[in-house]
């Protein structure tokens, strides 16, 4: 057991929220709270980013969350990093298949001097 001290306004939100979702009383709408703070990844930090998904992705977006029971955030957060590790992915794929061919252009020009 935990004791805090909250102010006035604080508790009246808490109010508000008691009856939703599930929660029966303060102690559930805290508990809730806790573990969704505890469950969510550390960020050092804490940008936003706002993006305007349009309409026709905005309802494919609400739609998908829906039916996976995810955030709009976590979705592009995982969207982010997936884009990110394949552009680097493929990034350095490129870098290694250009650095291979020139290693074989200088291996063959080098062969050519030295055959005089």
């Amino acid at each position: 057991m935990v004791s805090l001290r909250l102010p006035e306004d604080y508790l009246l939100e808490l109010d508000l929220r008691v009856g939703l979702d599930g929660t029966r009383n303060r102690s559930d709408v805290i508990r809730e709270a806790v573990r969704k703070y505890l469950t969510s990844p550390l960020s050092t930090m804490n940008e936003v980013v706002e993006v305007d998904l349009g309409p026709d992705l905005a309802i494919r977006m609400r739609d998908f969350c829906k039916l996976h029971s995810d955030t709009a955030e976590y979705v592009l957060k995982q969207g982010a990093r997936e884009y990110i590790r394949r552009e680097t992915l493929e990034g350095v794929t490129v870098d290694n298949v250009l650095s291979a061919r020139i290693e074989e252009i200088r291996a063959h020009y080098d062969n050519d001097s030295n055959a005089q």
